[in-house]
């Protein structure tokens, strides 16, 4: 148990730190895999594709229809250096999900089944400072599925869960995770207290579900509406370290519509910049120094306008926080140096 603990904070740790960045900002691929038609999909093919003229866009949002099934690759490579340690992740997801139900606000219930992941980590070992570890699981290995140290992934492969998306792509809920945890905890399920198996069970949503599934989905317009405009933006105010304040801006601009493999599809190009905020009254007894800050990203997405689907997305992300915080009462001070780079890709497989 406790290793599963520690091993899901370690990772979840990495994810909070660049919660706030993208979720909707894309990079071009160039590789991309076929999908649904003899033509590979790649940015290049869109632009050059037939333009579709007369094609009028009023709306934009999420709405497939029910019993689609569709399958998705999520690749995230986190690149994280933090006062002289470097730590690298690659985490590689597919997954299958089946539309089951169009509530009436559109908001859209499918079910979701893990297929497949491999991940790849090398960083610094906690417990022996200096010491430089890695770690490799493939659910393709039937060897990495029966180690017990890997029960935290392979409880994930074929599991099924329920989720609600809304019609402006984002995910709200997730549902169904207790055979998961369960599984996690095997012989002791029934002895840890139900906080802790709350607390594991928030965990396993946030990794392996919600944050990866969330990066599928185009951030639409407010509302849905494109008000004759091709562009719109998201604003966030996420605090960071409980003393900074970060506001993203992501700009996103939708291209010319183009007809591609018998589907009507735009590059919508996305944009972040960030405003970072110190308050003027901090704690009592805290004193912080913000020499440089630096957050920035751009991409770019296929997406089909009339279903809202994504088909091919990259985000490439880069923070930087070089700052100094220092207790006036016990003297103690602690300098942060920081560089978080994210790469996420999305295709659409099948």
């Amino acid at each position: 148990m406790e290793l599963i603990v520690t091993r899901l904070r370690a990772s979840l740790l990495i994810f909070g730190m660049i919660l706030f960045l993208l979720t909707s900002c894309n990079d071009a691929d160039k590789s991309a895999e076929p999908l649904e038609g003899p033509k590979s999909w790649s940015f290049e093919a869109i632009q050059n594709a037939p333009k579709v003229n007369d094609y009028k866009m009023k709306s934009f949002f999420y709405a497939p229809k029910v019993g689609d099934t569709s399958q998705f690759k999520v690749t995230q490579k986190n690149s994280i250096k933090r006062n002289g340690l470097a730590l690298e992740q690659e985490i590689t997801q597919t997954y299958t999900k089946i539309i089951r139900k169009i509530n009436g606000d559109g908001s859209v219930e499918m079910s979701i089944r893990i297929d497949s992941m491999i991940v790849n980590e090398k960083g610094p070992n906690p417990q022996k400072p200096g010491e430089i570890m890695s770690m490799q699981f493939n659910s393709g290995k039937s060897a990495d599925r029966k180690n017990p140290e890997f029960v935290q992934y392979s409880s994930i492969i074929g599991a099924e869960v329920i989720a609600n998306v809304s019609k402006f792509g984002k995910v709200e809920e997730v549902l169904g995770l207790n055979a998961i945890v369960n599984q996690m905890l095997g012989a002791k399920k029934d002895s840890i207290p139900e906080k802790m198996k709350d607390q594991l069970m928030q965990q396993v949503k946030a990794q392996f579900f919600q944050m990866p599934m969330q990066q599928e989905y185009q951030t639409f317009p407010d509302e849905g509406d494109l008000k004759g405009l091709k562009n719109w933006t998201k604003v966030d105010v996420i605090p960071v370290s409980g003393i900074l304040t970060v506001t993203n801006t992501v700009t996103y601009t939708l291209g010319s519509i183009h007809q591609y493999n018998g589907r009507k599809v735009a590059i919508v190009n996305a944009v972040l910049t960030a405003e970072t905020e110190i308050p003027t009254k901090l704690p009592k007894g805290i004193e912080f120094k913000l020499n440089s800050t630096r957050f920035e990203g751009a991409g770019k997405t296929i997406v089909d306008v009339e279903t809202g689907e994504t088909i091919l997305k990259n985000n490439d992300v880069l923070t930087e926080l070089d700052a100094m915080i220092k207790d006036a009462n016990s003297g103690q001070k602690q300098e942060v140096k920081q560089q978080i780079n994210t790469v996420v890709s999305v295709s659409k497989l099948r």
